[in-house]
This record gives structure tokens, C-alpha cells and sequence, in this order.
């Protein structure tokens, strides 16, 4: 049963749906089964928020030595729960912070999110229809990735994911945003979640997808609900329920103004989604939303034709269940330690530039003694004067210490010195540097990878929207990595189902630019590109960019197949009897003895044109005639194609003995040794005496040997 979605945000009306709002609150069970469902799905959060406890007291304390406040202790509180503070400590004690957790985290945010991976949508068949409606596709995508910024969206979620281990993506469809490209109605929407605000019932389950129901729990002022929604669907008001610093992510971890403000200024929202055929209460399939204990929305059904949660999941470090784990947990106590070990020392300094004093007891007045500068310390004649106690210095392995917790650091991050700029003492080629790059690289290998099936989800996700609800052409803004732009008006049946985007593994690892330019540069020598052409795509998009030029060939060659094998018999007729010259009135007063015209040359259906790379169209037409689809074609369409293929050919064939020989006829260089090269054959060459216009005389030949 097809089902239809208007609105994805917590709370929006489902226009349009045949089973929207299927609860009848007119009646007594109506009331009962909207009761039952809100208590449901308010039981099933808080099981599921007491169940993941210890997961978020992990994800506070990683935040908490992100943010620099690591000299915090855990401390319980009412319920299960507990609360990070920083104890006091002596004022003469020494709690130094250096933290290093900051710079790993972010070395691992710039090379996940360095590369934009490479994404191709793969036709449902070997037609040319579908393969014209993929590339759409791609060019689909390439304009919602940039619109809707979905790099900026993707490095806001692998900051919780590399610092909580796990962080999500979510995109929808959104009736009331009006597309800024062209003006339209409805739009899709992406933007990033953090792991606090979803929650999933099976924490053994790894895959988002395996999951039987989501509920996205999120909190909003009073204002927007009164604004987005003024009554539920028994029409009561809505009320605040909960305090926005302390539910679901509490604000003194993100250092928010406001933090200690307990009132009740907030309405919780969960909007739950359950899979068809998981839960007994909704066989079909439901989203619910419920603010303030109310329901809002309530549709029976999936509602979206690609069938998966509006959700992509983003992973660190496994661990086989659910949620991931960060490096952050394995560093916090290196982390400590380094903070401990740098107090010590900093401590023992103290000491030794103030050395402590000792003195006959009586003989002086400790309070006295000042650190004033030249200070003048009296004390009983008699006794000994005060004199500096014998301090020793730390030992040699506390100093050590330190070098030996960076180095674990390192080893447990992945970040040694080729990472951070720094060559290893006695390594100075370029492909060991290179090599121990990649080997740091490794360890975000998983990381990367969950990268591009993340994204690989919410692309397959907006061409399933463009599909479902494009029913009219939008312009969609294509710019190529050579910086050239196009736009195109495309709509749902433009695609024809073609939503199977797939991105390139291993597109998204972290790659030396350096490295790039030298993989030009020896192409470059070994002749198998133009050295300027070399150095201009050396500047944009390197390899890319001369494939991408490649393909414009390809596709011309493409679309040449696809007008040759369109044409019918009627087109074929009309094309040749324009191309036949009017016939001449014998009685008209032209000179029926005149010679006649030279006969034109009919022009094909497809010229073959001067600026064609002519090896590649040769090449795509062929794999195309070796095609099923071809085989099936009529005889005349046939003939077409072999005609085009032979026009090809022999463009090609003088090309290659125009190179062969004299070269370019324009260039003054390529004369042939000929002085008179590319002058006009009626003109006289300089130097030449006037010839006398007066026929020579035909006088008989002197015999040889006077025969």
C-alpha cells in the first residue's frame, strides 16, 4: 500500500496521506489508543535513555576533555545518574592543562572530511535512456551537495562521531521550505544529529536499518510550538513538560549561557518511526509525533519510497554493538597522567626557585619571612641563622615520562610525527614519507568507509525524494571541477527509478596533494598526457578533472546513439527530401546545352564533426552495436550507424596522414623544404621573369648527333 508524506519535521501535518491521522479521538477507543500510544512511547524513551546511561556518562566525560576541563571527577547524584565536577584542590597545588586531546580530534575531523567522495549512479539497464537518466542523476546530486551544503552538514556530524563515537545525518522532505533555486514549494532538507537525541531499542543490533522502531527525541520552546502547532489532535493546548538544559543533552557540556536555569521552559518532542511488520501496534508502519505528552501527527504507513529510516549512521571505532566508541576514551587517561606528571614538575620548580627554610626553633619569626627581594631576616644571637633545606631534583625518568605518554599517544591515535609535518630522523625519500603517511592513515580507514556509506545513504535518499514528490521540471545549477557551469531543468520522470548512486570506495581517504602533482608530473614525462594540459589540471581537480574531460566525449558519443537509433522511417524520408536539390524547368531561358552542377553531397542525419576525438566515438559506437538493443533495430537505422562509423573512420585516417606527413597546412614551419608552400597555385612565384603571353613558336627539334 503506497503511502504519502508531506512533512517530516516533528510535529508537521501529513496532507495528502489516505490513512493521516487514523486515530478517531470522536470515540472512546480513539481516546484510549491515543493514550496508549503516548504512554508507549514515553515508556520506551525513558527505558531506553536509563538503559544507555553508562554510554552517555562516556560521551559527557570525552566532552568534557575536548573542551579542556579535565581535571573533573564523577560524582552520583538522585537515580542512576551522576555528575562531573572539578574538586578543589590546595592553592599551592599545581593542576596544569595541556591538552592534546583537542589537536588528535581535530587531525582526524580535516582528513575524514577532506575529500568529497565520488559518487556515479548505476543504470538500471543498458539502455540509453537509463544511462542518460543516471548521469541526471549525478547531476542531481552534485546540485543538492552543494546547495544544501552538505559538506558543512557532514563535518558537524563526525565531530560528535569522532568524539562520542557515533553521530547520525538526517535528511526529509519539507512541504513548507520553499526551494531558494526555484521558488517552488517543498524542498529537502539535511542536517546533522547528534547520537543524544536517537535513540534505537537494540544496542546489540550494529545497523541502523536493523533496528525494529526510532524515536527522534528533540526539545523546542514554547514559542515554536504555539507558532508550528497550536492545538494537538483532541485540540487541547500544549504544554511545557521539561527543562531544556537538562533533558536529553544537558547545556553546561557545550558551555551555553543558561545552563543552571531549572524552570520548565520546554516542550519534549519524539517523533517515532516504526518499521513495517515490527511492532504488533503498527503492522503497516507508523511516524507519530507527540509533543507534550499530545499527539500531532499520526500516519499509518511508510511514508517514504526508499523505505529506510531518515537517518544515515556514522561510526569511529567498532565495537560490535550499535554504538561506537572514540579515541578520546583511550586517551583520557594518558591525558591525565600527562597533566599529573607536568604538575609535579612544575611543582618541583616552585620549590626549587623558593627553597624552604629551616631554623633553630625560636630563633626566628617564621612570619617575618617574606618573599620581598633583599630582605633583611633577623633573628637570636646565638643560634644558627635560617638556612635553605637541601632539595632534591626529580629524578630522571619523571622527565622521561612525558615522552614516553606522547609516544603512546601517538600510538593510540595514529598521529606520529609524519602527521604532524615531522620527518622521522633518516628518512628522506619520498616514498617512505609517503608510505608511513599511509600507514597512519590506516586507522581511519573504518571511519572513512562509514563515511561514504553514510553519504551514500542520504544521496540515495534525495533522488528517492526528487522521484517521489518532482513532479514538475526545477532548475538544478551543476558546476563542473573545471569550474564550468551548466543548468537544466529536470523532473521525477527524468530519472526513470534511477536512484542506485553508488560512491567510490576509497574516494574519501585523506590523499597528499603533493602527491597528486607528482603522479602528474610523471605522466607528464612518460608522455601519456600534454604537458599543458598537465599543468592546468595539476591546478583543479588533478586526475579528476582529465577524466571527467574524457567523458565529455564519451556522453556526445552517447547522445549521437541515441538520436541514430530514434529515427524512424518518416524522419529518414523528410530528411532526404530536403537534402535533394529542386528540379530545373527545362523551360525556363537558362542554356539547356550548360553544364550541369556539380551534385551535393547529401549531409548525414549525425555529421560527423572536426573537433570529435574520433577514437573514442568509434569505440562507444561499437560497444553499442554490439548491444541486444542494437540487434533489434531496423535495417535503415543500421545502415545509419555504419555510415557514421565509416565517416569517423576516415576522419580519423586523414588525420593521422596529415600528421604523418606535412602537418598542419596553416603553419609556416611545415613547408616541406617547398619556398613556395601554401602560395596560390595561379600566382607567380617571386623571382620568376613574366612569361611572354605570346605562344611560342613550334620550330622542329635538332637531331641528336646531327642525325
Amino acid at each position: 500500500m503506497k503511502r504519502t508524506l508531506t512533512g517530516t519535521k516533528p510535529g508537521e501535518s501529513l496532507a495528502g496521506s489516505s490513512r493521516e491521522n487514523p486515530i478517531d479521538l470522536s470515540t472512546d477507543a480513539g481516546r484510549k489508543e491515543h493514550d496508549r500510544i503516548v504512554t508507549w512511547a514515553n515508556e520506551q524513551y525513558r527505558k531506553i535513555k536509563n538503559d544507555r546511561t553508562k554510554i552517555e556518562r562516556q560521551w559527557y566525560l570525552n566532552l568534557s576533555f575536548y573542551y579542556g576541563k579535565q581535571n573533573v571527577q564523577s560524582i552520583p547524584v538522585a537515580g542512576n545518574n551522576t555528575r562531573l565536577v572539578t574538586p578543589n584542590a590546595p592553592y599551592w597545588r599545581a593542576r596544569p592543562i595541556t591538552n592534546k586531546i583537542r589537536p588528535i580530534i581535530r587531525t582526524e575531523l580535516a582528513k575524514v572530511t577532506a575529500q568529497k567522495p565520488s559518487a556515479s549512479v548505476v543504470p538500471s539497464s543498458s539502455e540509453d535512456q537509463d544511462l542518460f537518466a543516471a548521469q541526471a542523476g549525478e547531476q542531481i546530486w552534485d546540485s543538492i551537495y552543494r546547495q544544501k551544503r552538505v559538506k558543512s552538514v557532514l563535518r558537524r556530524s563526525m565531530w560528535w562521531t569522532l568524539i562520542c563515537g557515533t553521530g547520525f545525518m538526517k535528511d526529509w522532505w519539507d512541504p513548507k521550505v520553499t526551494d531558494i533555486s526555484t521558488g517552488m514549494p517543498g524542498d529537502i532538507c539535511i542536517k546533522p544529529e547528534t547520537p543524544f537525541h536517537v535513540f534505537v531499542p537494540d544496542f546489540r543490533e550494529q545497523e541502523l536499518e536493523g533496528q525494529p522502531y526510532l524515536i527522534h527525541a528533540s526539545t523546542k520552546s514554547v514559542d515554536w510550538v504555539k507558532l508550528n502547532y497550536d492545538k494537538s489532535l483532541d485540540g487541547k493546548d500544549i504544554q511545557a513538560n521539561t527543562t531544556s538544559a537538562a533533558d536529553i543533552l544537558d547545556n553546561a557540556f557545550l558551555d551555553l549561557v543558561g545552563a543552571n536555569d531549572v524552570s520548565k521552559d520546554a516542550v519534549l518532542c519524539l517523533e517515532v518511526w516504526a518499521k513495517p511488520g515490527a511492532l504488533q501496534k503498527f503492522p503497516h508502519g507508523a511516524l507519530i509525533t507527540i509533543i507534550g505528552d499530545q499527539i500531532v501527527q499520526a500516519t499509518e504507513g511508510w511514508p517514504y519510497q526508499h523505505g529506510e529510516f531518515p537517518f544515515a549512521k556514522f561510526d569511529h571505532i567498532p565495537t560490535g554493538k550499535f554504538y561506537g566508541d572514540s579515541v578520546v576514551t583511550d586517551l583520557i587517561s594518558l591525558q591525565r597522567e600527562y597533566n599529573r606528571t607536568r604538575g609535579q614538575i612544575i611543582e618541583a620548580k616552585n620549590r626549587m626557585a623558593k627553597p624552604q627554610l629551616i631554623a633553630p626553633m625560636g630563633s626566628v619569626d617564621p612570619s617575618k619571612i617574606t618573599t620581598e627581594p633583599g630582605l633583611t631576616i633577623l633573628y637570636r644571637a646565638g643560634f644558627a641563622p635560617p638556612a635553605p633545606l637541601q632539595l632534591q631534583g626529580l629524578p630522571a625518568y619523571v622527565l622521561q615520562e612525558l615522552d614516553r605518554i606522547n609516544s603512546d599517544m601517538n600510538d593510540i591515535s595514529g598521529q606520529h610525527e609524519v602527521s604532524k609535518g615531522n620527518v622521522p630522523p633518516g628518512v628522506t625519500a619520498a616514498t617512505a614519507i609517503s608510505y608511513l603517511q599511509e600507514q597512519d592513515d590506516t586507522k581511519l580507514s573504518h571511519t572513512v568507509e562509514s563515511v561514504e556509506e553514510g553519504l551514500e545513504k542520504i544521496a540515495h535518499h534525495s533522488l528517492s525524494h526528487v522521484v517521489q514528490y518532482w513532479d514538475v521540471a526545477r532548475m538544478v545549477k551543476v558546476v563542473g571541477t573545471d569550474g564550468a557551469f551548466d543548468t537544466l531543468m529536470l523532473k521525477n520522470s527524468d530519472l526513470r527509478d534511477n536512484t542506485d548512486i553508488r560512491m567510490e570506495a576509497g574516494s574519501a581517504l585523506p590523499t597528499s596533494k603533493a602527491a597528486k602533482q607528482a603522479f602528474i608530473m610523471d605522466l607528464m614525462k612518460m608522455g601519456f598526457i600534454d604537458p599543458a594540459k598537465g599543468l592546468e589540471v595539476m591546478e583543479i581537480g588533478g586526475v579528476q578533472k582529465l577524466y571527467d574531460q574524457i567523458q565529455v566525449d564519451i556522453r556526445q558519443a552517447q547522445r549521437e546513439n541515441l538520436k541514430m537509433r530514434a529515427v524512424t522511417e518518416e524522419v529518414l524520408m523528410q530528411h532526404i527530401q530536403q537534402e535533394q536539390p529542386p528540379i530545373q524547368n527545362l523551360d525556363s531561358t537558362d542554356d539547356p546545352l550548360a553544364a550541369p552542377e556539380t551534385p551535393v553531397e547529401p549531409t548525414p542525419i549525425v555529421p560527423v564533426n572536426t573537433w570529435d576525438e574520433h577514437s573514442v566515438h568509434i569505440e562507444t559506437h561499437n560497444k553499442f552495436r554490439k548491444s541486444q538493443a542494437f540487434e533489434q533495430l531496423p535495417e535503415f537505422v543500421k545502415a545509419i550507424f555504419e555510415e557514421h562509423v565509416t565517416m569517423h573512420k576516415e576522419a580519423q585516417f586523414m588525420d593521422m596522414n596529415e600528421l604523418a606527413g606535412m602537418g598542419d597546412p596553416a603553419d609556416p614551419a611545415n613547408d616541406g623544404g617547398d619556398p613556395n608552400f601554401m602560395r596560390d597555385p595561379n600566382s607567380t612565384p617571386p623571382g620568376t621573369p613574366e612569361e611572354d603571353p605570346t605562344p611560342p613558336t613550334i620550330q622542329d627539334e635538332e637531331p641528336v648527333g646531327g642525325v
